[in-house]
């Protein structure tokens, strides 16, 4: 049927596989527009390229296809604009997406590099720039099922308030008089204008970092505390390569 296209050419023209094709015939989103009464063959008219490319784009861009027929209107014809429109928007708001994976990768690669000088050194002085942590009372133990319920809940808290998360999280230790006072610390969106409750901000610190495993935290902020009269010490969990999963490093930073 030299008029019509067989879904084996609909699939070349379009660049669309044919088991796509045949997908969007089973949920009624794509119908042939001849079938052969003599074999079922199912063949289509030129002007289906331009619809399968449509529905294509649909399911590029994450709009669910079985919500397709919302875009055709009584006279059956396709409100293309009202498509692209909403693909666009889908595309902008994966743009951000990106975006903010991208910052997270470099802000992992950093932490890495500072890993990897960490274990050169115990005695590394560090760079804090703008740096923000709010922090929570909490007597528990650092990477306890305790400490991770409670970071949970205040990622969840954070995600719902204008103090967006900056990737770190991790316990802040203060001395009062013959003991700690523990925080759980998490790094927050830094704030030039003002400075929010229960925060640190390390600008300006004079600060050392060294790696530490969970096991020696108590020995050794005590060690700093007698040996050099540390009274402020930021222990974060960290990024390193390679990951030790059962037994990860700890990045310490002291005050001086």
């Amino acid at each position: 049927m030299k008029s019509f296209l067989t879904i084996g050419q609909l699939s070349k023209l379009s660049n669309i596989h044919i088991k796509a094709l045949r997908y969007y015939e089973s949920i009624n989103i794509l119908e042939p527009t001849y079938i052969d009464p003599n074999n079922s063959y199912r063949y289509y008219s030129h002007a289906t390229v331009l619809y399968v490319k449509t529905i294509k784009i649909c399911a590029d861009y994450g709009i669910p296809l079985k919500t397709f027929r919302h875009f055709i209107n009584e006279k059956n014809e396709i409100l293309t604009d009202e498509i692209l429109q909403l693909a666009q928007k889908i595309i902008e708001e994966k743009e951000q997406t990106l975006k903010k994976d991208k910052a997270h990768i470099e802000d992992f690669k950093l932490q890495i590099k500072l890993s990897k000088q960490l274990d050169q050194t115990s005695h590394y002085h560090m760079e804090t720039n703008d740096e923000d942590y709010l922090l929570i009372p909490f007597e528990g133990e650092m990477l306890s099922d305790d400490y991770y319920v409670k970071i949970n809940d205040i990622l969840t808290a954070l995600s719902l308030s204008s103090a967006a998360f900056n990737q770190r999280v991790g316990c802040y230790f203060k001395r009062s008089k013959d003991s700690w006072i523990q925080y759980l610390a998490c790094k927050i969106k830094h704030f030039s204008n003002h400075k929010l409750e229960n925060t640190l901000c390390l600008k300006g610190a004079h600060v050392h970092g060294e790696h530490i495993t969970k096991e020696n935290i108590i020995q050794r902020i005590n060690e700093l505390n007698t040996d050099q009269d540390i009274q402020e010490i930021l222990i974060l969990e960290t990024i390193e390569s390679p990951y030790k999963f059962t037994n990860p490093h700890l990045e310490l930073r002291y005050f001086l």
